[in-house]
């Protein structure tokens, strides 16, 4: 990519269990030492990935989802489109980020539809949504304000580590595509004649490793692809800006 930079360690923030984050419900697993923790600290250390000039990156280690715990998830998201939101988003709540994201699939909502599907209590995840600048009244219906305003995440890439046990590594890995635009597999090397790569690529998964060139998806999936795509927007920005 022409306009990007490879990354240094100092050029991205890593989050994890010992930041003691807790805003809009994240969290960690506690740090489980061994050789596949060694194999992402050296992954941190020379990362693979690029960061588009005019983007910052932030590392997630092992953050809880409702899917379980993924061992890095890599936000790299736009500084610009953040200068502008309202001191108020980072008041949002988990529950918040999963009525925008319905907003954001379903379209324009009226408050009785919203409230059939999340209970009265949306009322109050409206008022914050409205206050930070997220949704927006349109008549009698609310609708999301325009994406390229309220989503900064340009990439979120999941990783897996795995020294062994690669069918298991590929499994969490496809899992991770629920919410992230690439999904990878990191790996110390790859036998000859071992079928990860083909099996990979027939996935959709890519792969690193520390004796091989990388091997990207084939294609990106879009954000967001889910409220958890929201989640590590607005986890990422506060993470960077300080805000918790």
């Amino acid at each position: 990519m022409s306009t990007a930079a490879q990354v240094s360690p100092s050029r991205f923030t890593v989050v994890d269990s010992n930041l003691g984050c807790a805003f809009a419900g994240l969290s960690f697993r506690s740090p489980r030492l061994g050789p596949e923790w060694e194999l992402l600290e050296r992954f941190l250390n020379a990362p693979l990935f690029d960061v588009p000039a005019g983007c910052e990156a932030v590392v997630f280690r092992e953050p809880r989802l409702v899917s379980g715990f993924p061992d890095l998830v890599i936000v790299i998201w736009d500084k610009k489109k953040t200068a502008q939101w309202h001191p108020a988003r980072g008041a949002l709540t988990r529950e918040d980020v999963r009525v925008a994201h319905y907003v954001y699939h379903k379209g324009p909502c009226t408050d009785e539809h919203l409230i059939a599907i999340f209970t009265t209590s949306v009322g109050k995840s409206i008022e914050r949504l409205d206050a930070a600048g997220v949704l927006k009244t349109g008549g009698s219906r609310w609708q999301l304000r325009p994406l390229a305003n309220v989503f900064a995440a340009r990439q979120i890439i999941a990783v897996e580590a795995k020294i062994s046990e690669w069918k298991v590594g590929l499994e969490q890995a496809v899992l991770n595509t629920w919410f992230a635009s690439a999904s990878y597999m990191l790996v110390p090397n790859v036998p000859n004649r071992s079928s990860l790569l083909e099996r990979a690529k027939a996935l959709g998964i890519g792969i690193w490793t520390e004796d091989h060139a990388p091997v990207k998806p084939e294609r990106a999936q879009r954000l967001p692809r889910s409220y958890a795509s929201w989640l590590f927007n607005e986890w990422a920005w506060r993470a960077s800006a300080g805000i918790g």
